[in-house]
């Protein structure tokens, strides 16, 4: 594939995007405490915080604070490679960061009190972010960001782990129905029911399919079954590229 959109797979459900030569990253530091999914390579991190150092990303943005998408001594080293980085995330993110480097970094934090789409003007275009329940009942408490990018006139969605739900979709369609990349786990588009809530309200361009297990924490074939599904699914939504190597660069 070749367009103007450049991702790369840095981490289980973490990715650089690229467009016209400006960065932005999500959730691109992981480490996993239960070993389920994989965590940021050593290879990509060090290029992440030379890249981060030398000013070449300036914004990161991590949609809650599980250890599978975010890691706290990570960051906390790009904060220390520049301090004028900017991070935005859920209070519980930002606390912990500026407990751990006081005084570093542009924080910001999205209230989980906050009913409405959060706007914010990035040096590299516009991000429109709301609070979307968590996937699973034993963390529908959790705080979790949907984050909709808009970077040189091309739109991507990140779910996070949202719960793919009809009230999720419409709120991502209104602000486009069409977005030219959707970054989703795999189970969102893996599920035949959440197909059907998504193709309602939305018609992605380009649909990566991240938060794959390790292969050998797959015992159930969770990553074949999501494949039969949209293999055989005629619901108009594309087949998606599913992430099953980190590192990895997608042109879309």
């Amino acid at each position: 594939m070749s367009g103007d959109i450049m991702i790369r797979h840095t981490a289980s459900a973490g990715v650089l995007i690229t467009i016209g030569g400006s960065c932005v990253g999500a959730d691109v530091f992981s480490r996993d405490p239960a070993g389920l999914y994989p965590d940021t390579p050593a290879d990509v991190r060090a290029e992440l915080l030379k890249e981060i150092g030398r000013g070449g990303i300036e914004t990161l943005l991590f949609t809650h604070g599980h250890g599978d998408h975010f890691c706290l001594e990570d960051t906390v080293e790009a904060l220390r490679r520049n301090p004028s980085l900017e991070i935005i995330s859920t209070e519980t993110v930002i606390g912990q960061l500026q407990k751990a480097a006081p005084g570093c970094g542009k924080l910001k934090s999205v209230s989980p009190a906050e009913k409405g789409n959060v706007m914010l003007h990035l040096p590299v275009g516009t991000l429109e972010i709301f609070n979307s329940r968590h996937m699973g009942e034993a963390y529908a408490g959790v705080q979790n960001l949907t984050c909709m990018l808009e970077i040189h006139g091309k739109r991507l969605v990140l779910l996070g782990d949202a719960w793919p739900e009809a009230e999720l979709f419409a709120k991502i369609g209104a602000w486009a129905s069409t977005p030219d990349v959707l970054i989703v786990p795999f189970p969102v588009i893996g599920l035949p029911s959440s197909r059907r809530l998504l193709a309602k309200y939305l018609k992605p361009a380009h649909i990566l399919a991240l938060h794959l297990p390790r292969p050998e924490r797959d015992e159930q074939g969770w990553l074949a079954s999501a494949k039969e599904v949209c293999e055989r699914a005629r619901d108009g939504l594309p087949l998606p590229c599913f992430g099953e190597r980190l590192g990895q660069v997608y042109y879309l």
